[in-house]
């Protein structure tokens, strides 16, 4: 049994109803067009001509039945063959012509689809890896590929029946050449669409579907689209326009001769073709042709209004789309129906709507908390919010001699002064990817580490705290304030991080000794005469090379208060200072 589904599994990968279906709707085409020549190719006068000799016989007592060669030449079929066989009759052998249909093959379309699947075959059943993305666009174009095809067989077909019919006939007149025309016309219609929606659903299911299940299930695709003025109007052509036409076309072919001769009428013959006969045919041929022709203004006036109506609005909203995709959010469209469209255009304004809503949200909380945990929170991605434990290098900075400043400050003036300082301060810990957890009063703690995306995390923070101290200095350049210093202090470990708070309100933050550590070394700057102290955990991290022109000077151990061993820090100077 489980090899039974093995087996079934493989076979379901080649596909084999793609090709069952082309060969049935090609079977479909073949069948529809040689009913059309069988009509068309009659040789009216051939019948007649045996009619003649059927009741002949029969009025003379005797039997006819006419000759294989007479039914050949009465319906004149393209492409068959003569052949010469022996036949006994009345007790002796003799030869009689007989007549066979030649075969088309369609061996080489079927090699041409195998050719065009050949890359998805090759991913089903070898394991070396393979251009996907040539693979997505082979299966994306496969339904425009077999609709190709179908007008190539059309043309090869009236290639095929007119060359056949001349071997077999002689000249081909003009009218045969038509005959051959429309029917290579009806079969490319209706085989060309019949594939393009019947072939392509069996894809779109059957091929399309498990292999983007594997492979970028919800993404764009590359390839040719058929777009949907297109594909409306190909049904309308293949459905309505062709077989109207083909209503007017058999009248017409019906009694070519008449209107050959009404077309050469003069003054002396008008009264001949003005009989009642004549009229009685040519007048309902010519409401027919009048009433085709509206019909047919008609539809073409349909596709261009199905274009307006319906390609248009979605071609627009597949451009707002895009827009959105791409970050605009102002591209909302208007409703004007409550038809499906008009739901799908609401529903995208309201989706609009909700995404300008998670967007100022994302931003707000960005305010409070870092854009970097806002983003990580909103997608829940990697930061477990129920608590873990990650490596990272803290920062804290502190002003020095804060409480007389803002003593001397009212307090909208020192709240506006705290606010121009973090803006000078903050920005070098953002641009080293640094997260800003949170400020406390004139303090600011901000966190590097591989799991906001900074892996070197130790070169990270330096930078910042570099950056920072000549931000200081820009700071103080203003003028407009008393001038301040201020102290850094960094220290590398492990923290735990996570959500802290209640049920109604919580605070993503970190806790664990890395952190206290870090606010008591901030602490020592002012003891140790520096604005910049590392911890050596840090120091240990660092490779000095990448900061030129920068000393880590090393200070005496320090007990930090409620640690047991001594630690040793790192003032962190620049080299012309010394």
């Amino acid at each position: 049994m489980k090899i039974l589904s093995t087996t079934f599994r493989k076979l379901s990968k080649l596909h084999l109803g793609l090709y069952l279906l082309f060969s049935l709707m090609v079977a479909f085409g073949s069948t529809t067009s040689l009913f059309f020549e069988t009509y068309s190719l009659i040789d009216f006068n051939l019948v007649k001509t045996e009619w003649q000799h059927f009741t002949d016989a029969q009025a003379s007592g005797s039997s006819y039945s006419p000759s294989q060669a007479v039914w050949i030449n009465i319906f004149r079929p393209a492409n068959v063959a003569k052949t010469t066989t022996h036949v006994y009759v009345n007790g002796k052998w003799s030869k009689q012509e007989a007549y066979s249909g030649n075969k088309r093959t369609g061996e080489l379309y079927f090699l041409f689809l195998l050719f065009w699947l050949w890359p998805l075959y090759r991913y089903y059943f070898s394991k070396k890896p393979r251009d996907l993305g040539r693979i997505e666009r082979r299966i994306i174009n496969l339904p425009l590929v077999i609709f190709i095809l179908g007008w190539v067989i059309a043309l090869q077909r009236y290639l095929v029946n007119v060359f056949s019919y001349s071997a077999q006939y002689g000249p081909v007149s003009w009218r045969i050449k038509v005959v051959f025309a429309v029917s290579s016309l009806l079969f490319g219609a209706f085989v060309s669409y019949l594939n393009l929606e019947l072939t392509g659903l069996y894809i779109r299911r059957f091929i399309a579907g498990p292999f983007f299940a594997e492979n970028n299930p919800y993404g764009i695709k590359r390839g040719f689209a058929v777009n949907l003025t297109m594909r409306y109007a190909l049904m309308m052509f293949s459905l309505a326009m062709v077989p109207l036409l083909l209503c007017l076309y058999v009248p017409v072919f019906s009694n070519l001769d008449l209107f050959a001769k009404l077309a050469a009428v003069h003054g002396k013959n008008l009264e001949w073709a003005l009989s009642y006969e004549n009229v009685r045919v040519f007048l309902p041929v010519l409401v027919i042709a009048v009433l085709v022709g509206i019909i047919l203004l008609f539809q073409a006036v349909s596709i261009l209004l199905y274009r307006v109506n319906v390609q248009t609005p979605v071609s627009a909203l597949v451009k707002r789309m895009k827009a959105v995709a791409a970050g605009d959010f102002n591209c909302k469209t208007s409703v004007l129906y409550a038809d499906e469209l008009g739901q799908l255009k609401g529903h995208f304004n309201m989706m609009l709507d909700g995404l300008v809503e998670r967007d100022h949200i994302k931003d707000t909380f960005g305010r409070y908390v870092s854009l970097e945990i806002a983003e990580k929170i909103m997608k829940s991605g990697k930061v477990n919010l129920a608590g873990e434990e990650i490596q990272a290098t803290v920062l804290f900075s502190d002003i020095r001699g804060f409480t007389p400043l803002s003593e001397k400050l009212p307090p909208v003036e020192l709240i506006r002064f705290l606010n121009e300082y973090f803006t000078f301060v903050t920005r070098p810990i953002t641009e080293n990817r640094g997260v800003i957890n949170k400020f406390m009063g004139d303090a600011v703690m901000a966190i590097f580490s591989p799991v906001f995306g900074v892996e070197d995390h130790q070169a990270a923070a330096l930078k910042a705290a570099l950056g920072m101290r000549v931000a200081l200095k820009e700071f103080n350049a203003q003028s407009k304030y008393p001038e301040v210093f201020f102290g850094v202090g960094v220290h590398s470990g492990a923290l735990v991080a996570g959500n802290v708070g209640t049920e109604a309100r919580l605070e993503y933050t970190v806790l664990g000794d890395t952190v206290n550590v870090a606010s008591r070394i901030e602490t020592q700057t002012k003891a140790a005469a520096t604005q910049i102290l590392l911890s050596d955990a840090t120091v240990q991290g660092l490779d000095k090379s990448r900061f030129p022109g920068v000393d880590f000077i090393k200070c005496e151990p320090v007990l930090m208060k409620g640690k047991s061993n001594k630690m040793v820090l790192y003032k962190v100077e620049s080299a012309d200072r010394r």
